[in-house]
């Protein structure tokens, strides 16, 4: 509980220092990945469907990257850094199959999903996904086991309240979009808007 806190009192440190964030822009991303108005969808889990993937062929990843406390430092973050041992991140394979044919429209096998927790929404908490070309001095780096490219980092902030998850592909009528599953730091279903979150106590 002291790394869950440490995180969130990060988090608003971070989001009082930026408070005009940067839209996530769409031009690197697949269509089918889109929906019809939006890009809101890439950075949200909507409970209902994101409750689909327990019957998905979830994979626990590979952990290919871990910061050093030095990392940390040199980016003035107070916050724990969670033991190799101890990371869990799932990735399923609809998810690591999309990453793949994002890295190879790219060309850059280093090209990845970035999630992130931010503040904001009716529940206190929400995600935030866009993709990356290139890793953080404090991201943790995952990739599924058999799937390749299909990278996906985590900042050190973030992964104190996402470890345990499930990153998803989901496809809708309404649009495509990657989503984050069963967090075991969430509290409930989550906000009925499908963006925001609460932590467990």
């Amino acid at each position: 509980m002291l790394r869950a806190t440490k995180a969130l009192m990060s988090i608003s440190r971070l989001s009082l220092a930026n408070n005009a964030p940067t839209p996530l822009t769409c031009r690197h991303l697949m269509p089918q990945m889109l929906a019809p108005t939006t890009c809101r969808s890439l950075s949200t889990s909507v409970p209902k469907r994101a409750a689909l993937a327990s019957s998905l062929p979830a994979k626990p990843t590979v952990l290919l990257f871990t910061p050093s406390q030095k990392d940390l430092e040199e980016e003035e973050l107070d916050v724990d850094l969670i033991p190799p041992e101890q990371v869990k991140l799932e990735i399923t394979d609809r998810a690591a199959e999309q990453l793949m044919k994002i890295a190879q429209r790219e060309n850059n096998e280093h090209a990845a999903l970035r999630v992130a927790v931010e503040s904001g929404g009716c529940h206190g908490y929400q995600y935030k996904m866009e993709l990356a070309t290139s890793p953080s001095p404090d991201d943790y780096q995952f990739s599924h086991p058999s799937i390749k490219p299909s990278n996906i980092l985590v900042d050190a902030v973030s992964l104190s309240l996402l470890n345990g998850s499930t990153i998803d592909f989901a496809t809708e009528l309404i649009g495509s979009s990657f989503r984050v599953a069963h967090n075991p730091q969430a509290k409930g279903s989550g906000c009925g808007c499908g963006v925001s979150w609460e932590l467990k106590e």
